[in-house]
């Protein structure tokens, strides 16, 4: 598999290429561009959360815990003495932290279902619903950010396939397929889970209407995309009449 570096320069580098784009072609500001590229860049890392040995993996388990306890305790404000909320936040870090993360490494194997073209689709998904429903930002930029993390999370799967491949040794390693699949076939449960939710968070998702609207005007319609392949078959034509 890729290392750790590999995936986020990987990330970074196709992040910038379509943040800047998006600027380029007018479709998104300045700030929503950076917004998307720092989300493509943790897409990119994303895929290793089920390789509970990581760094990362732990740094954002840890960042869950801090802003669940948060929350947690945000809504007791009010509710609670001083140092009952100091013990709720401490119990939510915990739990957090401790209990869901041995939770997750236990039901989770690395390369399993979260490297796979479902989990793509998911993290897509969820941001696009967190963005809109919890964010209240707008449907485009709400699919913004949910294709930029989808994008992100595809990189890194690319990256492990490709280091699946020792090109000086003329030889495939065993891991090749591991990464880049529909679902995982040793987890049927996992995948049909996954599955459903992806369908919940597809009927949940806020309207594609501003996804066909960015479309259109870059000139992307039907009328435009059939003048554009008729006008490429012109072009070969008239190249293969010179040649022969």
């Amino acid at each position: 598999m890729a290392s750790f570096a590999t995936h986020l320069y990987g990330a970074a580098l196709v992040s910038s290429v379509a943040a800047l784009g998006l600027y380029g072609t007018g479709l998104a500001g300045a700030q929503t561009t950076q917004t998307c590229f720092f989300l493509g860049v943790a897409g990119g890392l994303l895929p290793d959360i089920d390789a509970d040995a990581s760094k990362p993996v732990r740094g954002f388990f840890t960042l869950l815990a801090v802003v669940s306890a948060f929350f947690v305790g945000f809504a007791l404000v009010g509710r609670l003495p001083l140092l009952n909320l100091m013990l709720v936040w401490l119990g939510t870090f915990l739990l957090v932290r401790f209990g869901v993360f041995e939770a997750f490494a236990r039901l989770t194997v690395h390369r399993g279902i979260w490297h796979s073209w479902l989990a793509v689709a998911l993290a897509a998904l969820a941001t696009t619903n967190l963005a809109h429903y919890l964010l209240n930002t707008p449907a485009w930029e709400a699919w913004l950010a949910g294709g930029f993390v989808g994008l992100g999370y595809l990189t890194h799967l690319c990256l492990d396939e490709l280091a699946s491949v020792d090109l000086w040794g003329h030889r495939v390693r065993r891991s090749f397929g591991t990464a880049l699949k529909p679902c995982s076939m040793a987890a049927p449960w996992a995948s049909l889970g996954m599955l459903a939710l992806v369908l919940a968070l597809s009927y949940t998702a806020p309207t594609v209407e501003p996804l066909f609207q960015a479309g259109r005007a870059q000139g992307w319609d039907t009328r435009a995309l059939e003048a554009r392949v008729t006008g490429a078959r012109a072009w070969l034509l008239e190249l293969r009449a010179r040649l022969n």
